[in-house]
């Protein structure tokens, strides 16, 4: 290693490295290790980001999109099929009935996508279009009202009270989860008792249910079974935290 040789500042001499002062005049000497360093780092303001990236979508940026091309994308069926109605018939027959569909679908499909925190109207948008419906198909037939007051305006009652009690139910419930999917299947197996009824009793005019039993016996045991998972899995979950602390 290369010794560092040390100069008097006065009188330029030469100096041992061990010297402290000059031996000709007595000047001190300042060695290259007791100096303090020097830094020669000049540190900047960090410069401002620069985006160079478009920023993303909103959620309900997001959600207006999907509801626009889910809108053309029933529009243009409903087009193409009142256009063939009229070509070959003239005038509007059969095409009221797919067209009364394609009009339920973007009622109950938009209603989520455009209201999805207020629950009124949500409720609102899924329950009365299919109510409508109901009464569309039923006057569509003979210009008459013949089964919705007896069958449709029922059932759709039944499934909005249904869909009432699920959707409450599964927001009020603090641990979410299989409890949810098991509130809905629940709910689906009283809807379809409900639906054998009604029918029943306006084709045979008699109090009774056929089909359905299966249905509701299926879905409570599948429902009961997810409850069963759901809460063993958060007991032990409780318990794991319990025993961490």
């Amino acid at each position: 290693m290369t010794e560092i040789k040390a100069f008097c500042s006065r009188c330029g001499v030469e100096v041992e490295p061990h010297k402290t002062k000059c031996p000709l005049c007595g000047t001190s000497i300042q060695h290259a290790e007791d100096e303090e360093p020097i830094s020669y780092i000049k540190k900047y303001p960090d410069e401002p980001a620069v985006k160079t990236e478009k920023e993303g979508r909103t959620a309900k940026q997001k959600r207006r999109l999907i509801w626009e091309v889910t809108s053309v994308s029933l529009l243009i069926p409903l087009l193409i099929t009142l256009f063939i109605d009229l070509i070959v018939n003239k005038t509007v027959t059969w095409s009221l009935y797919p067209i009364s569909s394609l009009i339920l679908a973007w009622f109950v499909i938009s209603a989520p996508l455009l209201f999805p925190n207020k629950l009124p109207i949500l409720y609102i948008g899924e329950t009365l279009p299919p109510a409508i419906f109901l009464l569309v198909i039923d006057k569509i037939e003979d210009g008459q009202i013949n089964w919705f007051l007896d069958v449709g305006l029922p059932i759709e009652a039944v499934v909005a009270v249904i869909a009432a009690i699920v959707i409450i139910g599964s927001i009020k419930v603090k641990n979410k989860g299989m409890n949810i999917a098991a509130f809905i299947l629940f709910g689906t197996g009283l809807i379809c008792l409900a639906i054998d009824f009604i029918v029943l009793k306006h084709i045979r005019g008699t109090f009774g249910v056929s089909w359905s039993l299966y249905v509701i016996a299926s879905t409570v045991v599948i429902s009961g079974f997810l409850l069963y998972l759901h809460y063993r899995l958060l007991k032990n979950t409780k318990l794991q935290r319990k025993l961490q602390i």
